[in-house]
Order: C-alpha cells, then sequence, then structure tokens
C-alpha cells in the first residue's frame, strides 16, 4: 500500500530535510519552497516585519514500509533540533495514483 507523506519544514533547515530524504532513499517528490502558517509550537511565521520567517514543505509518495522508515526519521530529526525549530510530518493513504510510483 502507498503513502503520502507531507513534511512541513523552518526554511532554515531545508539542506537538512534533503539530506534526510536523500538518506531514507527517497528519491521522488514535490517542493511547495515557501509557505506561511501558524504552528501550536512555533508560533506565526507570515514572512513580514511583525512575523518573519517562512515554512517550505515537501511531498513525496513511497510504500508503506519506507514510510514508516521515513516518519521515524523525521521523528528523531524533530527530537534532535526541538520542537521550536519546526519540522512535522504528516502521512496519508494514498488510494489512487496514475502513472507509476
Amino acid at each position: 500500500m502507498l503513502k503520502m507523506l507531507i513534511i512541513v519544514y523552518n526554511i532554515s533547515i531545508q539542506e537538512e530535510v534533503m539530506d534526510l530524504l536523500e538518506a531514507q532513499g527517497v528519491t521522488c517528490f514535490t517542493q511547495w519552497p515557501r509557505l506561511v502558517g501558524r504552528g501550536v509550537t512555533t508560533g506565526p511565521r507570515l514572512d513580514n516585519d511583525v512575523w518573519p520567517g517562512a515554512n517550505a514543505a515537501v511531498m513525496t509518495v513511497v510504500e508503506e514500509e519506507q514510510a514508516g522508515k521515513l516518519m521515524l526519521a523525521v521523528q528523531a530529526f524533530r527530537d534532535e533540533i526541538g520542537e521550536h525549530e519546526g519540522v512535522k510530518a504528516f502521512q496519508l493513504p494514498v488510494e489512487k495514483m496514475t502513472g507509476d510510483i
């Protein structure tokens, strides 16, 4: 079964997140390079003078086993850097997909 992972993170840790994906064998992904929003522990990142900073996100679709390993790796990275730096992963089932993985 396929799983979609969406990883949202502070743009300041872009390189580390890409390294994490590569280390986990993720070769295909879609990236949103600049997002704004507000998290529970990170507060607003609205990319303006009042609330500086922005996030990015990357989405990948992988087999269930790889998804589990990737989720564990993201959690370990989050534990290492602290929740205030901002990295969070979401896992969703993929019911249908056109083309190949």
